[in-house]
Parts: structure tokens; C-alpha cells; sequence
């Protein structure tokens, strides 16, 4: 699977899954390894900002751009993600 294929496949889930209807309305551009089987999770619970690498590559192959078993992505996009990270305070 590519790139490209996981975000249509998650976009259409989010599209059609009544759960994420309050999320229809977010343009979710890209895609990011938050954390892997085994390694160091983030102190950030929202999203990986201590990793500047992007899965921006639409025809690259999940496998070949380090996606394996148990791999967890972040689905986001990518202008608010930048906002945030300029200011990455979490308010509950």
C-alpha cells in the first residue's frame, strides 16, 4: 500500500464512519509516524514533534518509508500542524 492509498483509505472511513462526523469538515493532508512497536513514545499526546519527517510522498510504498507492524501514524493537516508547533501548548 502507498502512501496515497492510506490517506483515501482514511479519508473515506472518516467520510462514511458516523463517529468522525465531527471531522468531515478538516482538510487531513498528511501523514506522520508518531510511534513504532517497541520504541520511544513522545512526551506530546497529540502528535510526534520531535520528528521533522513527513510521509509526504504520496507514491511511496508504507514499507519502504519505515511503516511496519504496529507502526502508529498521525493523520493531520499539515497548515494547523504547523501553527501548532510554533506554539505546541495543549489546552483541555
Amino acid at each position: 500500500m502507498t502512501v496515497g492509498a492510506l490517506k483515501l483509505a482514511c479519508q473515506e472511513h472518516i467520510n462514511k464512519d458516523a463517529k468522525f462526523k465531527p471531522y468531515r469538515h478538516i482538510v487531513f493532508d498528511t501523514l506522520k509516524l508518531y510511534t513504532q512497536a517497541f520504541g520511544n513514545k513522545t512526551q506530546n499526546l497529540i502528535i510526534n514533534l520531535e520528528s521533522t519527517e513527513f510521509l509526504d510522498d504520496d507514491s511511496a510504498v508504507l514499507e519502504a518509508v519505515g511503516v511496519r507492524s504496529e507502526t502508529e501514524l498521525s493523520f493531520f493537516n499539515r497548515v494547523d500542524y504547523d501553527r501548532y508547533a510554533e506554539n505546541p501548548v495543549t489546552l483541555w
